[in-house]
């Protein structure tokens, strides 16, 4: 690796780990329940409306039974609710309890702080090499996943 290379991946690991450190330490004070940075993704995917478990399982790339399971943990600590679907009673929709939405609003509030501290003072150039870089990242991590 040349001396850019070598810096760039550094930087990419280390983000990687303080981004990681950093979610599942503010996790755990939001909630007298242990939450996973993996449960709270799922708790943000139900929130967009409630989703089966097969949506929840495509949504994260994992097989239906690992889903199944996801949601039973989340069910458990009373994050979600599951009702049989009016339209087909083998379905069961996935919806977030009051406790279950309160950990991703405070989830989400993460996020955003993150995104507005990293983007504060940034000119409008420098935002779009930014989005650029992140996509790049985004395309190659997605074309070595989706295989």
């Amino acid at each position: 690796m040349n001396e850019f290379e070598s810096n760039l991946n550094e930087l990419l690991v280390k983000i990687f780990n303080f981004i990681s450190r950093y979610e599942e330490k503010s996790l755990k004070a939001i909630s007298k329940t242990p939450v996973t940075v993996t449960e709270a993704h799922i708790l943000e995917i139900i929130a967009c409306g409630g989703a089966t478990v097969s949506e929840i399982a495509a949504a994260l790339s994992v097989a239906v039974p690992t889903a199944t399971v996801a949601v039973k943990k989340l069910e458990n600590k009373c994050f979600v609710t599951k009702t049989a679907s009016t339209l087909d009673a083998r379905r069961f929709i996935i919806e977030l309890t009051p406790e279950g939405a309160r950990i991703n609003r405070a989830h989400s509030l993460f996020h955003r702080k993150m995104i507005r501290y990293v983007s504060a003072g940034l000119s409008d150039s420098e935002k779009e090499a930014l989005i650029s870089a992140v996509k790049k990242l985004r395309d190659f991590f997605r074309e070595k996943v989706e295989v």
